[in-house]
């Protein structure tokens, strides 16, 4: 676990990026040194206000921890804790940040430990390696139920808090909000549970299934029934925001095609248009943006993109398509960290 962690506080209204700025300014000429000389004297506690006052100026809901690093003495995060908005601004100031050296590396999300640490809450001492998981697959995420001996002298809110670090500590922020679906304590062992230490395997083992030999991410192919007939999809898996956070504007795309199979979807004429349109948009959005998801049915496809919100993304994708000439394309756009505009194509 971080060896100290402040909840950042509301700040003051200054541009994102500008402050993400100002807070490197400062780290690089004097904080990463002063940071490090507290934790060297075991008094961190000196660079709480400062560290504070620049993270939330860059936003309100971001939180910072300190802890051991893996490759340098010791590691800096800013993290959304969950909130998916301010995920994208955790990013941000990760895409900022220097590189790692000796002393200093970053991260914009709790990383995983050991598991051979421990929790003190009130009286009780809730060590890791007392935690036993239980986890069951549901298509492409685990819900999992974590229990400890002392949950039953705990209150619920406290026991949900120890579950959810609990699983930061064993498989890191990200990992959780990308691969874990529900998630409860329970005061019973599960009959069919595995210590903590195990569950990072479990989960690397569900997220190699769905890469491919390029290490990129693999689509799920999915169908079914509309009020106007058949439904195709084709969705990118894992379809979460945690894949690409700064990814926060979500921007749908929905035309029309001339070319159309006795069930409404594309014939082969059709088709090949389709995805060269998709391919010409990712094109013209290079790295500010890309394609996660696309439905299809009635003689209509949907394909949504998801960009930067802080760039020309949403801009960039409505000149794209301005040249579609089989019929009506309509173009939608609106804020959504959360990707829940493609949430009923999560599988």
């Amino acid at each position: 676990m971080g060896i100290f962690r402040r909840k950042a506080q509301p700040g003051p209204g200054v541009g994102q990026q500008q402050a993400i700025d100002e807070f490197w300014a400062w780290w690089t000429a004097e904080g990463a040194a002063a940071t490090a000389r507290g934790i060297a004297d075991r008094d961190p506690s000196s660079m709480v206000e400062p560290i504070s006052t620049r993270v939330k100026a860059i936003d309100q809901g971001l939180a910072w921890e300190l802890g051991p690093g893996r490759g340098a003495a010791h590691l800096l995060v800013v993290s959304p804790e969950g909130n998916p908005e301010v995920r994208a601004a955790a990013r941000r100031w990760l895409r900022s940040a220097p590189s790692a050296d000796a002393t200093w590396e970053y991260a914009d999300s709790r990383q995983r430990g050991s598991c051979d640490g421990s929790l003190e809450i009130g009286p009780h001492r809730i060590g890791f390696s007392e935690v036993v998981i239980g986890a069951r697959r549901e298509g492409t995420h685990l819900d999992v139920t974590v229990h400890h001996p002392s949950f039953h002298d705990l209150p619920e809110d406290v026991r949900q808090q120890v579950t959810m670090l609990a699983l930061d500590e064993a498989i890191g922020e990200n990992d959780v909000e990308t691969w874990l679906g529900h998630i409860g304590p329970s005061v019973e062992a599960p009959l069919d549970g595995f210590p903590l230490v195990h569950l990072a395997a479990v989960v690397d083992g569900l997220a190699a299934e769905h890469r491919d030999d390029e290490g990129e991410m693999t689509w799920a192919l999915l169908q079914g029934e509309g009020p106007a007939g058949r439904v195709i999809a084709s969705a990118q898996v894992p379809l979460r925001a945690t894949t690409s956070p700064e990814l926060d504007h979500h921007v749908a795309v929905s035309v029309s095609y001339a070319d159309r199979t006795e069930e409404g979807l594309p014939g082969d004429g059709s088709l090949s248009a389709l995805r060269a349109l998709e391919d010409h948009v990712a094109e013209r959005l290079g790295g500010s943006g890309r394609i996660v998801a696309h439905e299809t049915g009635a003689g209509i496809r949907t394909m949504h993109f998801y960009v930067d919100s802080t760039g020309p993304g949403a801009s960039v994708v409505r000149a794209a398509v301005t040249g579609w000439d089989q019929g009506r394309c309509g173009v939608e756009d609106e804020s959504d960290p959360a990707w829940n505009r493609v949430a009923h194509l999560r599988t």
